[in-house]
């Protein structure tokens, strides 16, 4: 499935605006129209455990979920609302479907600013809560503030769309054996002969769609120490000269024919890296 380098190089490598089936909600930089350029630069004969260290929505995990099985993933993000929310759709997945539905027929923009209010991270109602808020978000903008409070509007002249169950079955089928990490990135300096996927939020980006900023020092400083030992791919929207880079990555660009979500245009850029 994977090409080797010099086919890479060659390879164009674009992202439409398409539907997908790698997403269990919309998320800021959400990677589910990727798979195309997992399938080009990710080998087929992967050793080791894959790590999704900023796992977001999930797409990138339930990517390598399809491809290589759960039971060889480890999802991590350290927003514990998000990661509740997996959780929930790995091992309650009817009855998130049906919070979801009770939602569904209540929905209106005041009952969207009430559900705002209620807890989002405990259980598998903090899940259905967080679950109609995304579905429902303006431009689907998953956005939290510096003390992870959601506070995305709720989008203008749309009616609530359904979650069909079967898709959400499959989904939770699809995560069974998935590892659900709420860890800082840091946590996993030491991990070695391993896949590690990595989806930060954008530097140099200050419109407060995250809970939280990097330090480019110590990302980097993190990014020496396990691309000595593993397989890293690195997916950013800045140029690849602010992570110090060594040669032995090739790096790429990739058009988007979408907004990056943090601003509005009709075509973007992004980069990838990876070391091997």
């Amino acid at each position: 499935m994977n090409k080797d380098r010099a086919s890479i190089q060659q390879s164009e490598f674009v992202v439409k605006n398409k539907r997908a089936n790698l997403k269990i909600i919309p998320y800021i930089g959400c990677k589910a129209g990727f798979k195309d350029i997992f399938d080009k630069i990710i080998p087929d004969n992967l050793a080791g455990r894959i790590y999704d260290i900023f796992g977001g929505g999930g797409a990138f995990s339930l990517y390598a979920c399809n491809r290589f099985g759960s039971h060889r993933v480890i999802y991590n993000d350290n927003n514990s609302i998000v990661v509740n929310l997996i959780r929930q759709v790995q091992t309650s997945p009817l009855r998130l479907w049906e919070l979801y539905n009770e939602h569904y027929n209540n929905s209106s923009t005041e009952y969207y600013y009430q559900v705002r209010n209620l807890c989002l991270e405990n259980g598998v109602e903090g899940a259905a809560n967080f679950l109609y808020l995304a579905k429902n978000a303006f431009s689907g903008k998953i956005r939290f503030n510096s003390s992870n409070k959601f506070n995305s509007p709720i989008r203008k002249g749309s009616s609530c769309p359904k979650v069909e169950l079967d898709s959400l079955l499959n989904l939770s089928k699809t995560i069974q054996d998935l590892t659900i990490m709420n860890e800082d990135y840091k946590e996993f300096a030491c991990v070695d002969n391993s896949f590690l996927y990595l989806d930060p939020p954008y530097f140099n980006n200050t419109n407060g769609h995250y809970n939280g900023v990097l330090d480019l020092g110590e990302f980097n400083q993190f990014l020496r120490t396990i691309e000595l030992k593993n397989k890293v791919v690195l997916s950013e929207q800045n140029q690849p000269n602010i992570f110090d880079l060594p040669e032995s990555y090739t790096v790429r660009p990739i058009t988007l024919m979408r907004s990056l979500q943090y601003f509005t245009q009709n075509k973007s850029e992004e980069m990838i890296a990876f070391n091997f």
